[in-house]
Order: C-alpha cells, then structure tokens, then sequence
C-alpha cells in the first residue's frame, strides 16, 4: 500500500477517539476520568462519545465533562453499539480515529503511543492496543488465566505479540485506530454487536476484516493499553453461555472456505445438527458431575454450536443476512442538556 498520509485531507485535530455508552453512568465517569490523566502533550485530539438514548445520567455526565475535555456528545435514538458509531463518522475530526468503549480505561500513555506508532508504521493505518482484563475480586484463578480458552472472546484480551509489529489476528473492539484515509466510507455493520437481548457479535471484525480486504495490514502496539472492566455479572456461567452464544451467531457472517455439506435439514448441514446434539449431551452430563471450569467449558462449545443454528434459522425468516442494510450509516446530532427525545 502507498502512504495512507499522502491522500489524507488536512485534519483539524490529530486524534479522534469515540466510543458509544447507554446506561451505564457510573462507569462512564471513571472512564472519562481516566481520559483527564492523558499525557497529550503535542496532540491535538477530541473525545466523541455518543449518547444511546440512556435513561440514567449519561447525559449530565457529558456536558459536565466538556468543561474540562474536549469533548463532543452526540445522541443516538436507535439501538445497537454499531448504529452508534455509525452516527459519529460523519463528525469526526481527526486524522487517527480510535474506537473505544466505556469500560476502556487507557492508560496514561495511550494517546502518545498510537500517535508514535502511526508516525512510525507510515504505510499501516490499522493498530490494535494491547486489552487487559480488570477482574472483579472474586474472579476464579481459572477465569483469569490467559489459558482459559475463551478468555479472548469473553473479555476481550488481546496480546497476540510479546513486541510492536505486524499480527494476523485483528484487534478487538476496546481499542483499536483506523486512519481517517483508510477508513474511507467503509462503517460498522447495523445488524451485528450489541444492541440489547440476544444478537450476533461481530461488528469490529467485519469492519476490519474489510480493511484488510483493502490490503491493510494489523499492527500491534502494546505500549498503547487498555484496562478492560469486568463487571460481577460478567464471571457468573450464565453470562459466559449466552456470550458464547452471541459469538455463535455472529460466526454465521464470517467468510466460509470450507467444502460444501451435502445432507441438510431446514437448511443446516445435518453434521452441525449432530454437533450441536453431542455438545448438549456433554454439557448436561458435566453439569450433573463436573467441576464449574468443566462444565463452563462444556455449555460453551455447546452455545457457539447452538447460536449458529439459531441465526441461521432467524436468517431463513427475514430471508437476508440482516434485518437492515449492514453498511446504512446512521444519522447523529448533538444532544443539548435540555435534550427531551
């Protein structure tokens, strides 16, 4: 790829960082916080965060938070994390954009390294952060540990490399940067990520697995790390199976260069019909006699079988690969503190 600079238009400010927020108030301060003890020295940057249309005080939070960062706030009626970001793309500012999220705490230096390794990778312009899971005290040693194998998916950890440098796994939604100039109009997928209840994951690989379609490439760069908060729901077996299954269904949108099955029922191979199946068996049987990391594991690999069938069923009834137009963007305005929706 050429320099991605050389195409670039000239920018107002040097970094954009934006992330999406709804409902959670009490987080939202501690991570906006933590972007008050930024060293920004020599970088020109903004902070877009957009509003999901949250009944507690997110709002008031915001506009307190433009007193003493340079913070724009954005409102978003629809639900859904990507329909978010989606809305802040056309009001970004910056020549480096960082995607984020609300329980991201970047440490001092976050905004300095991404900078350093834009200017040092000049023909890159997408970078991953390195992701550390936060885990509340109570956390089982198992959990915690990078070998439980779902770790990376459940709490988003991400440390494919000892140093800075190209990687083939793509960085993860906490924190990850694009440049302005590749990013293009490319934007988030509407009918994946979170947007209440049950959904496919899947927005920032989708995003991203474009980007490298384009011939970027993945840098990572550990000295730009995030703490990712870990909430006591999120440790209990009950919410590690409906991610699991959350990630199932998101796998039904990733690109499939396997042989074609030839035996389907309702229009899923039989042999994922019989996976399914045993997963179940092997799950009901740990949870009668096996210990919690066993038996965790086992409803695991059970609900990412499970969520595929159940997104390629619902597929079958909308009759699409999505209940809207994945590359729509949404449309954004700024939320005033006397906003009424």
């Amino acid at each position: 790829m050429g320099d991605p600079r050389q195409t670039a238009p000239q920018h107002l400010v040097d970094v954009s960082v934006i992330f999406a927020t709804r409902d959670r108030a009490t987080q939202l301060r501690q991570t906006l916080d933590s972007y008050r003890r930024l060293n920004t020295d020599g970088i020109r940057w903004e902070l877009i965060v957009v509003d999901n249309n949250s009944d507690d005080d997110t709002a008031a939070i915001l506009e307190h938070a433009r007193s003493d960062l340079p913070l724009i706030p954005l409102f978003a009626a629809d639900g859904g994390q990507n329909r978010a970001r989606n809305t802040a793309l056309p009001h970004l500012n910056g020549e480096l954009i960082i995607f984020t999220d609300d329980d991201a705490v970047p440490n001092r230096e976050y905004l300095q390294a991404y900078a350093s390794a834009a200017a040092r990778w000049p023909h890159e312009a997408v970078f991953g952060a390195r992701i550390e899971p936060r885990f509340p005290d109570n956390t089982p040693n198992w959990m915690q540990s990078p070998a439980f194998r779902f770790s990376s998916t459940a709490f988003a950890r991400y440390a494919p490399a000892s140093k800075e440098g190209r990687v083939r796994r793509h960085p993860y939604g906490p924190s990850f940067a694009v440049r302005r100039s590749a990013l293009g109009q490319h934007c988030f997928p509407n009918h994946l990520g979170p947007q209440g209840g049950s959904y496919a994951m899947g927005g920032e690989g989708h995003l991203l697995r474009r980007l490298r379609a384009d011939g970027w490439s993945f840098i990572y760069v550990p000295s730009a790390c995030v703490e990712h908060v870990i909430r006591p729901d999120q440790i209990t077996t009950e919410w590690l199976l409906a991610r699991a299954n959350k990630k199932g269904r998101g796998q039904v949108y990733l690109p499939n260069t396997r042989k074609p099955r030839k035996f389907f029922v309702r229009g899923i191979s039989v042999k994922l019909w019989l996976a399914t199946a045993r997963a179940a068996l092997r799950y009901r049987v740990a949870r009668l006699i096996c210990k919690p990391r066993v038996y965790t594991e086992q409803g695991i690999q059970y609900q990412l079988r499970l969520g595929q069938i159940q997104e390629m069923l619902a597929r079958r009834r909308r009759g699409s690969d999505g209940p809207d137009d994945p590359t729509r963007p949404a449309t954004a305005r700024q939320r005033s503190p006397n906003h009424v929706e």
